[in-house]
């Protein structure tokens, strides 16, 4: 868009391409950020009826700008000691003669001798990477930096203390959570609407582990907050589809939303029960489109087994065995085929760690096939917009001064081949990706000519 990003401007943008490709009435979600003309603009499109069927899924806020901005909201807490790291490293780099010192000083503490790459603000996994890359370093990083500046008077403010490295060594511990999530949740080539509960359970244990810290708990309480105010109110997507998982269950669901509530001191109960009754809602919509289809026995056989896998899962499940759990009870009776999933045992993927929810209900599409479809569409739903935007910015690196003539048509065509080139090396969502990794690890210097196997960059 080259005028304003207004929620109007935005929904006729969204709304001209639906309307180009015939696909208005057919729009099951939009993922969006958090920008709040994104949100204004799906106001826009419920007014005009898009989409039908109540839109229980249709605005989908990206989890990985969600995690951004909690962790951004810690990393400012600690923005002092990250500063100072990175102002070494920066100047360490900055001159040719500095750092062939400092190569000869990492040769004298048997280290391998390399550049550090800074982080780019925008990015909060690049700060991440730096103090990731920092760190076997610490030491040797320090004692020269500091040397340096008592040789040239500078203040004792700017030096390198050990609090800093420890705060970086816990910091970036913690922000692993964070950072892994961030990766599970971008993916493309799997369904990621079942993963965020998963991720929002570790990233809440952690917050509880770390949050007395001493050096960091500043840093935890602000991130803990930021959480908070976006996910105090699970999405409806992200219970559900953890629901349809066999393993799992409302029952499941019930468990993890116990743990995140106690490590956040956030009340759930109200919300398990509003969305039992929600999946109920949109199952009897589901049945109303599908439930002529007959239904067949499973090839696969459902036995009573309480058998789990996650380690979380095992330990509350069997404290409540002796209860019956209220989410478990069975609902309408109009509702026979998601009452006799919600009953049934499945012992032969309940101790999977990994299973293929799509294959699964693939497999189980005539035992169930109103679920089925509901399952489909739940899994469909991206809860990231990073795969897509990394797409787009590939156009970014495409038109470039030496490049700056290309019509519109073939910065398109040039895209789509890059795109679809990816594709067929399924690494639609990792270059990027690799690339930002790539340039923080390789920086080690080359013994024989005294160069970076990549060029430094401040």
């Amino acid at each position: 868009m080259d005028y304003a990003h207004t929620a109007e401007n935005i929904f006729n943008v969204i709304l001209s391409v639906l309307e180009t490709y015939e696909i208005t009435n057919r729009i099951l979600y939009i993922t969006l950020d958090n920008a709040s003309a994104n949100t204004s603009s799906i106001a826009l499109f419920v007014d005009r009826n898009i989409p039908q069927d109540g839109g229980y899924f249709f605005h989908q806020r990206c989890a990985c700008h969600i995690i951004n901005l909690v962790v951004q909201a810690g990393l400012k807490k600690v923005s002092d000691r990250v500063d100072r790291i990175r102002d070494a490293i920066s100047w360490i780099g900055s001159s040719n003669p500095r750092f062939q010192e400092f190569r000869r000083h990492c040769t004298l503490n048997n280290l391998r001798p390399r550049r550090f790459q800074t982080d780019m603000p925008v990015r909060w996994n690049s700060t991440y990477l730096m103090l990731e890359n920092c760190l076997p370093y610490d030491t040797t990083i320090s004692g020269f930096y500091n040397m340096k500046l008592a040789e040239l008077g500078r203040p004792q403010s700017e030096a390198l203390t050990p609090d800093d490295w420890y705060v970086a060594k816990v910091f970036v511990e913690f922000l692993k959570i964070f950072y892994d999530a961030t990766v599970t949740l971008s993916g493309v080539y799997y369904p990621t609407s079942c993963e965020p509960i998963h991720r929002i359970v570790e990233m809440s244990e952690a917050i509880n582990n770390y949050r007395a810290d001493e050096h960091l708990g500043i840093a935890v309480v602000a991130m803990e907050a930021k959480l908070k105010k976006y996910w105090s109110t699970i999405p409806l997507l992200y219970a559900l589809s953890i629901v349809i998982d066999p393993r799992i269950k409302l029952s499941g669901l019930e468990v993890f939303l116990e743990v995140i509530g106690t490590n956040l001191e956030i009340h759930y109960s109200a919300q398990v029960t509003d969305i039992r009754n929600k999946l109920f809602e949109v199952f009897r919509i589901y049945e109303r489109r599908f439930g002529g289809i007959e239904t067949q026995p499973s090839t696969e056989l459902e036995t009573q087994s309480e058998q789990t896998s996650w380690a979380i899962l095992k330990r509350r499940k069997k404290d409540k065995s002796a209860s019956t759990s209220s989410t478990q009870r069975s609902g309408p009776s109009s509702c026979a085929e998601l009452n006799r999933y919600l009953e049934a045992q499945f012992d032969a993927v309940e101790d999977k760690k990994e299973l293929d929810l799509l294959l699964f209900w693939k497999s189980y599409t005539h035992r169930y096939p109103v679920l089925s479809q509901l399952a489909r569409d739940l899994l469909v739903i991206p809860v990231s917009t990073v795969s897509s935007e990394q797409a787009f910015s590939t156009s970014g690196r495409i038109i470039e001064p030496r490049r700056s003539c290309l019509t519109p048509d073939m910065v398109e065509v040039l895209t789509s081949l890059r795109d679809w080139e990816h594709a067929k090396k399924r690494l639609q969502n990792q270059t990027i990706d690799n690339e930002l990794i790539q340039n923080f690890n390789n920086l080690y210097v080359d013994e024989a000519s005294g160069s970076g196997s990549n060029q430094f960059q401040n």
